[in-house]
């Protein structure tokens, strides 16, 4: 069922979704402090207003695109922000990665009044999101959440109901380390290989013809999940003598590697308690 919308942000994200909602019928009055960003909202079909407030008037959901925990707090709370036009009854999506407890201390705001408010940022790019193809990781109270649902189902491909308000941030957060992580660590093997007079274009083309994609796509093979905590699986030379040598590679070669330091002594930890559990 089309609704009209507000949307605050028009950023990278939020012109994207904004794509998304037109394309599922909604009508979106959206807001940025950027003349040039509501230009392009309205060229995706989106009616500028003057303000945060005018966006978040007379509408029963309002998507908030703001990059930090400040910014959000004053579009949301401050004076003339989402809180003071905001009808009873009304759903705030808070789409910014932020921490958690700044979307707790929002939606303890929001509920004084008789609003509601959800954390739900947006796992993918905005070419992504413009596809239809968005993941959104939800915290919120069932009820709030059930509301919420189908609206952000029309918008992407799945919604995730981690649990109660701030955990979608928490989710978030760690999804992204994940692939932080996976960045960091690459450089490092990239200076390990340019180190060892390997070409690196080279030694990467090998290294994806061979890899098996990011552990993450199959995590039951490194951890089981045991009473809801992580337990590492034995992973034969991998991590009881090959990520050793790495370090050690490293050092010979007068390398910073943290990353690859740590993991060869997070490894040893758990070599020593796989062997004293035999």
């Amino acid at each position: 069922m089309a609704t009209r919308v507000g949307l605050i942000g028009v950023g990278a994200m939020g012109l994207a979704l904004i794509s998304r909602l037109h394309i599922a019928g909604h009508q979106v009055q959206a807001y940025d402090i950027s003349e040039d960003r509501m230009k392009f909202a309205r060229d995706q079909g989106a009616t500028p207003v003057a303000s945060v407030a005018d966006a978040s008037r007379d509408v029963d959901f309002i998507h908030v695109f703001v990059r930090t925990d400040e910014e959000l707090v004053d579009v949301v709370t401050g004076t003339d922000g989402v809180l003071s036009a905001a009808r009873e009854g009304a759903l705030i999506f808070l789409h910014s990665t932020v921490m958690p407890d700044t979307t707790r201390k929002i939606a303890a705001v929001a509920e004084a009044r008789k609003v509601r408010a959800v954390d739900a940022p947006v796992t993918a790019v905005p070419r992504v999101v413009a596809e239809g193809r968005a993941v959104f990781l939800i915290g919120g109270v069932d009820a709030d959440v059930a509301l919420a649902q189908p609206h952000l189902a029309a918008l992407g491909h799945a919604v995730y109901h981690f649990g109660p308000v701030g955990s979608g941030n928490v989710a978030k957060i760690a999804k992204n380390l994940i692939n932080a992580n996976e960045r960091v660590a690459l450089l490092e093997v990239a200076a390990l290989a340019e180190a060892g007079g390997l070409k690196l274009e080279q030694f990467f083309d090998m290294a994806a013809d061979v890899s098996h994609g990011s552990t993450v796509s199959r995590w039951s093979g490194a951890f089981s999940v045991e009473g809801n905590h992580a337990v590492p699986r034995p992973a034969s030379n991998l991590l009881n003598k090959d990520v050793g040598l790495a370090a050690d590679l490293a050092r010979v070669y007068g390398l910073k590697t943290p990353m690859t330091q740590a993991a060869a002594d997070t490894a040893k930890v758990w070599v020593a308690g796989w062997e004293k559990a035999k």
